[in-house]
């Protein structure tokens, strides 16, 4: 369980703003970068990861070479009054769902999915209104994304 974070003081904002561009660092690399000792950095970093302000560490994959190579971003309404928790449980336990975001506006919420081809995005959207209550969607297709450098804090 994430603890109760005070803020990020300078030391704690470049620590973060390291992680951020190379996930992988070691605890030596992070501390020479940082200019601080490895046993300071680590509690540091562990008191960072305690208090919820880090997260996680993830790799990046190419959805090309996975096998997953149609991006879509698909607006959802769902069906009026009807219980969020099953629809949100239902995306969450679908393979080529990659992200999902609650929102304001028109849409209710904002799907991506990574598909194998067409078909499979075609059966997403199919069993969305048939298995999951969603009275509606907006489907586009991603053409390209560019990569954008984290910038950190």
């Amino acid at each position: 369980m994430a603890g109760q974070f005070t803020g990020l003081d300078p030391i704690d904002r470049r620590i973060v703003d390291e992680l951020v561009k190379e996930g992988r660092l070691s605890v030596r690399t992070l501390a020479e970068r940082i200019a601080l000792s490895s046993s300071a950095t680590s509690e540091r970093v562990r008191r960072l990861e305690e208090g919820g302000v880090i997260r996680g560490y993830r790799a990046v994959l190419s959805a090309e070479a996975v096998g997953r190579p149609v991006d879509s971003v698909i607006g959802v309404r769902a069906t009026p009054n009807a219980d969020r928790a099953p629809l949100e449980a239902w995306f969450v336990s679908q393979p080529s769902v990659v992200e999902v975001a609650h929102l304001t506006g028109p849409h209710d919420y904002l799907v991506r999915a990574r598909c194998r081809d067409m078909g499979e995005l075609d059966s997403l959207l199919m069993r969305m209104k048939s298995e999951a209550g969603v009275a509606e969607t907006e489907t586009r297709i991603v053409l390209r994304t560019l990569d954008v450098e984290p910038q950190g804090l």
